[in-house]
């Protein structure tokens, strides 16, 4: 791990270079719709429950895919029941004398073949030319690193260097003595912190499967005598009662959002009193961030078959509330704005 005292930040907007890539993406999902007739199904206006008697999603990944549906205008919602826009009655209705999902179709699956096409030349083209790439490096986008390194490179956009602004600002910071990094990835957060406090020491606790790729990443570094890495599921394990003064979860809580009170709770008992308990998420309610990019997010996160892509703050202070925390904090983060950041005293 290499420190990094200046935290930069990038200079330019990554949100119109990751567009390209959401767009993409719900050109699927949408091409789905399209393919199982969704659009005939609401002619007339209809409740999701009337649409779940024709199309055989569960009802938390349906509601997604109607209000992914909406933001792009293609439906439109009065009072809980779903109807075409005109654009989607005309080209999107089976019935319809100007239908177009035959050539949607044929378009998307042409575009899925040459895709197909140029990653099997482009793939061949780096195994030729240059023999020193491993094997590792290769499968790097479906292997344990793979879920590191994008979650580590996300983070430096912006998340990073306001979390960590906004943690070495709290009064209780420099008072800590231990920290644990729930879901901490590569460390960033933690190295970042711990250059900023050298009487701290940490615990990365992070799933088994990645923590044996994180443990062998620091067993050798620099802070190979202040970090230790605790394979952990905050779904499955509890932490050692009472040990931290600081835990910090950022994007991790959305995942626990069906049992949110008790993962807090967990939380909670990890942490001595008067301990600090900070959090980063995404919020789907603000006023930050594009309508359209948030709903594609929500329907393939559900799709993935986790709750939620989003935890807003009420929700979240309401649950800290009831498992004890007190003395509320709170700040934007990210480039656009988009994330929040909480903290929260232990009683």
């Amino acid at each position: 791990m290499e420190e990094d005292m200046n935290m930069q930040r990038p200079e330019h907007d990554f949100s119109g270079i990751e567009s390209a890539l959401i767009d993409g993406i719900a050109s699927r999902l949408f091409m789905e719709s399209v393919r199982v007739k969704l659009f005939d199904i609401m002619e007339s206006p209809v409740t999701p429950d009337q649409i779940s008697g024709h199309i055989p999603l569960d009802k938390a990944m349906l509601e997604a895919l109607l209000d992914f549906l909406e933001a792009r205008k293609l439906i439109v919602n009065n009072d809980g029941c779903y109807v075409n826009s005109p654009q989607a009655a005309e080209f999107l209705v089976s019935t319809s004398p100007f239908y177009q999902g035959g050539i949607l179709d044929m378009q998307a699956r042409l575009g899925e073949s040459a895709c197909a096409s140029m990653r099997k030349q482009l793939q061949k083209h780096v195994k030729k030319h240059d023999e020193t790439v491993s094997e590792g490096a290769m499968q790097e986008g479906g292997s344990g690193s793979g879920f590191l390194s994008g979650p580590a490179q996300f983070a430096l956009r912006g998340t990073l260097q306001d979390a960590v602004a906004f943690i070495t600002g709290l009064d209780r910071f420099r008072e800590a003595e231990t920290m644990c990094d729930i879901g901490g990835n590569r460390g960033h957060y933690t190295t970042a912190l711990l250059d900023r406090h050298l009487s701290l020491s940490a615990v990365i606790a992070e799933v088994p499967k990645l923590a044996a790729v994180i443990d062998k990443e620091f067993r050798y570094s620099g802070y190979r005598d202040r970090i230790s890495v605790l394979p952990f599921d905050l779904r499955l394990d509890v932490l050692p009662e009472r040990s931290f003064d600081l835990i910090l979860a950022s994007f991790v809580l959305h995942i626990l959002a069906d049992d949110l009170p008790a993962a807090v709770r967990k939380i909670g008992d990890g942490l001595k009193s008067g301990g600090v308990f900070v959090t980063q998420n995404l919020d789907s309610g603000s006023r930050y961030g594009r309508r359209e990019e948030k709903a594609v997010r929500e329907l393939m996160t559900r799709a993935l078959g986790y709750p939620t892509h989003y935890l807003d703050r009420e929700r979240l202070e309401e649950a800290l509330r009831a498992a004890g925390f007190i003395d509320f904090t709170e700040r934007r983060t990210g480039s656009d704005k988009s994330g929040y950041i909480l903290a929260a005293v232990k009683e």
